[in-house]
């Protein structure tokens, strides 16, 4: 079974190739487009992420802690969309 990349859930290519006749033969370019695909792939990310044994209740609570984060923002938008108190008419007496 093959590796899923998590950014765009496509299954990893073990192997990332450039050839010469896509870059018109100038190395320059073809390091640029071989660290863009590098980049595109998670490979970079993937070895980072490798390099260190993390414990699982390590990786819980940063998982938990992300998903607060999310709900965060929304709950932040969410309040300064709809907020009324700020939005409030004065009525005359």
């Amino acid at each position: 079974m093959r590796r899923q990349n998590p950014k765009n859930n496509r299954p990893l290519d073990p192997q990332v190739t450039v050839r010469a006749e896509e870059c018109n033969y100038n190395a320059e370019k073809m390091v640029r487009k071989f660290s863009k695909m590098v980049k595109k792939e998670g490979i970079i990310d993937e070895c980072r992420e490798r390099a260190f044994f993390v414990k699982p209740t390590t990786k819980r609570t940063e998982k938990k802690r992300q998903r607060q984060r999310v709900i965060d923002k929304v709950n932040r938008t969410r309040d300064e969309l709809f907020n009324i108190k700020d939005r409030s008419i004065k009525r005359r007496k």
